[in-house]
C-alpha cells in the first residue's frame, strides 16, 4: 500500500524531502538578481550625477573666463579713455545718481549700459559684457600706514596733490536675456587712473 501512496511523486533516491525544495534555488537566484540590479542602478545614478556636476563645473569655468576677459577689456578701455581725456561709463559721481552694485539687470539681462566685449569666446554662452561706473575723482595723497613710506611726505617733498579718476567695472559672462540655461558669472573691479 505504501507504494500506491507515493505513486506520481518524483522522489530522488537518497535525498529525503527533495520534492519540497524544488523551487527554492530559483527563488534565491531571483532575489540575488534583484539585489545586483538595484546595485547597478545605484552605480549608474551616481555616475550620471558626477557627470552632471563635472559638466556644470566646466560650464562655470568657461563663464568665469569670459567674465574675466570682459573685465580686463573694460579696464583697458577706461585707461585709454582717461588718457585721451574722454568720458566713459555711467556717471555716478553726483549724490543724486542711482548706481546700484551690481546694476539691476545684471542677472536678468538687458542692454541698458552694458557693452559687448570683443574677446572671442568659442564655447561660452554668448559675448561677455561689461558695465562701467564713473565714481568721481579723489586725491592721491599717500597714507602713512603699513606699507607706505614717510620719506616722500616729509618736508613737502611729496609734491602737489594729484587727482585720480575712480571707476567701478562690473563684468558678466554673457547676457542672460538670451535665454541660455548656462552658468552666469558676474565680477567686479575698482580701479583708479591718474
Amino acid at each position: 500500500m505504501t507504494g500506491d501512496l507515493n505513486k506520481g511523486k518524483a522522489e530522488r533516491p537518497g535525498v529525503p524531502g527533495w520534492n519540497r525544495q524544488h523551487g527554492m534555488s530559483l527563488f534565491v537566484v531571483l532575489i540575488m538578481l534583484l539585489v545586483v540590479t538595484l546595485l547597478g542602478l545605484a552605480v549608474v545614478r551616481g555616475v550620471t550625477l558626477r557627470e552632471r556636476m563635472s559638466s556644470n563645473m566646466y560650464d562655470r569655468s568657461l563663464a568665469f573666463q569670459a567674465a574675466e576677459s570682459a573685465l580686463r577689456e573694460a579696464e583697458a578701455a577706461v585707461r585709454n579713455a582717461v588718457l585721451a581725456g574722454a568720458a566713459i561709463g555711467v556717471d555716478c559721481s553726483s549724490t543724486t545718481a542711482s548706481c546700484p552694485v551690481p546694476p539691476a539687470d545684471a542677472y536678468t539681462g538687458g542692454a541698458n549700459g552694458w557693452i559687448d566685449g570683443t574677446a572671442p569666446q568659442t564655447l561660452s554662452a554668448g559675448r561677455p559684457q561689461y558695465y562701467i561706473q564713473y565714481l568721481g575723482q579723489r586725491d592721491s595723497v599717500d597714507k602713512l600706514s603699513l606699507g607706505y613710506s614717510a620719506n616722500a611726505n616729509q618736508y613737502g617733498s611729496g609734491g602737489g596733490v594729484q587727482l585720480e579718476s575712480f571707476y567701478r567695472i562690473i563684468a558678466r559672462s554673457h547676457d542672460p536675456a538670451n535665454g541660455s540655461n548656462r552658468s552666469l558669472v558676474v565680477l567686479q573691479s575698482n580701479i583708479t587712473v591718474k
